[in-house]
């Protein structure tokens, strides 16, 4: 699958799945900042794959888990 294909298929996906699928990788959310995280998928881009994740979304990121939740899931999955 391509990525503009999972991001299509996670915005389709309801709170409950999204907070179920984060759960899937350790990743523990509230119904709040799954709402406030949702906006961010149309942010996404090819680019984060070869530049890396930009420090604004990931400051973004931040404002809604926290700095360390953010990192953390940095280091694992990116």
């Amino acid at each position: 699958m391509n990525l503009n294909g999972m991001i299509a298929d996670l915005k389709r996906m309801s709170d409950r799945e999204l907070r179920e699928l984060a759960a899937e990788y350790g990743v523990a959310l509230s119904p709040e900042e799954v709402k406030k995280l949702r906006p961010l998928l149309d942010e996404v881009s090819f680019s984060f794959l070869w530049a890396g994740v930009p420090e604004p979304f990931i400051r973004k990121v931040e404002a809604v888990i926290g700095p360390e939740r953010t990192r953390q899931i940095m280091e694992q999955y990116l």
